[in-house]
């Protein structure tokens, strides 16, 4: 054989090899593209059929325990007092729990399941649900939630059972939420940023002031500030955004609590309603008592249905809005250091939110 044809042959030969591994190749991948994949699941097998019998929802998680109870078809209410629970929440809650369907499974490893806040006890957070005689028809620890990308606007949500180690990624119609704040009813104070007048507000130590303006057209003003005074209007916009979207972040009874040297402020619509807030720092934050007056007998009902609502409670404020509620005349006349060191005052003066 010479060695121009041996070489040939061994150039073929190679290239035979080349095609045999290629081809064997894409057999491979179409191989592994067959192979089972995770095939979604029920997280609650049987839930959605006994779902309509949930009589109690009982929240157990790190920012405190509690459980809303159902009272008639679409009436809830915390067990704080029986406060009125938001419906919403607890159908959105009830759906998504019935509807949860596993995505992937995840750690089996019970130290790693603080990464997924899936740690009980720690930032896990364990949801009951229950008949009113007691049967237990859902139990399940739901942690962090994640994007997925969904257009229904379905969200991801790590969850497992109580009595497993293993993490799933489900699919949540509705995220499952823990803080008491989500399940309060909202409508608290009642008076939006169009009503809003004016709020007066007198601190526990120091002197008062009031803010307002005479039209929702017009710019908010610090009543009796001298004409060169540099008002500080953030925090003035501060003040009204926190009467105007007053939303606490828990709740407990008002009895035990003193508020012998509460501040107070006082929010004036331009309809009528007035509503007092009594603000009392406490160790744990601060907390607020409502009541509220109608100088047109057309806000009568409404300032009769918020003191109903809110009478023998006390209401925890988030600590952005609290803050500027319990200023004084001195620190609204405080402007920003960069204020100050340029001494310019804005145009207009403030502007409710």
């Amino acid at each position: 054989m010479t060695d121009a044809r041996r070489r040939t042959l061994l150039v073929l030969g190679s290239a035979a090899l080349i095609f045999a591994l290629l081809a064997g190749y894409a057999v491979w991948r179409r191989a592994a593209e067959g192979l089972p994949r995770h095939t979604p699941e029920i997280v609650l097998p049987g839930f959605a059929e006994a779902a309509g019998n949930a009589a109690r929802i009982e929240i157990k998680g790190p920012g405190g325990d509690f459980a809303v109870i159902r009272r008639s078809p679409t009436g809830w209410v915390l067990d704080r007092g029986e406060f009125p629970a938001d419906y919403d929440e607890v159908r959105r809650t009830l759906i998504s729990l019935a509807q949860l369907t596993t995505i992937a499974p995840k750690t089996k490893r019970p130290d790693w399941l603080r990464h997924l806040q899936l740690d009980r006890p720690g930032a896990g957070t364990e949801v009951t649900v229950k008949t009113a005689e007691g049967t237990v028809l859902a139990r399940l620890i739901v942690g962090l939630v994640q994007e997925l990308g969904d257009p229904s606007g379905a969200k991801g949500q790590f969850v497992r059972r109580p009595d497993e180690s293993q993490a799933w990624l489900a699919r949540a119609v509705f995220p499952v939420r823990g803080d008491i704040a989500s399940w309060m009813a909202r409508d608290i104070a009642g008076i939006g940023p169009a009503r809003l007048k004016a709020v007066s507000i007198q601190p526990a130590g120091g002197q008062g002031f009031t803010v307002g303006r005479a039209s929702p057209a017009d710019p908010v003003t610090l009543e009796g500030a001298p004409a060169t005074a540099q008002a500080d209007f953030e925090l003035i916009n501060q003040i009204g955004f926190a009467i105007a979207t007053f939303t606490p972040t828990d709740i407990r009874a008002a009895e035990g609590m003193d508020f012998s040297k509460a501040a107070r402020a006082t929010a004036t619509s331009f309809d009528g309603l007035a509503i007092t807030f009594l603000l009392a720092e406490r160790p744990d934050g601060v907390w607020a008592r409502l009541s509220a007056s109608a100088s047109q007998p057309a806000m009568a009902e409404q300032a009769a249905d918020i003191n109903a609502r809110a009478q023998g409670f006390a209401f925890k404020l988030p600590e952005e809005k609290a803050r500027p509620l319990l200023a004084d005349r001195k620190r609204v006349l405080t402007p920003p250091p960069s204020r100050a060191i340029e001494g310019v005052l804005p145009a207009g003066g403030g502007a409710m939110p």
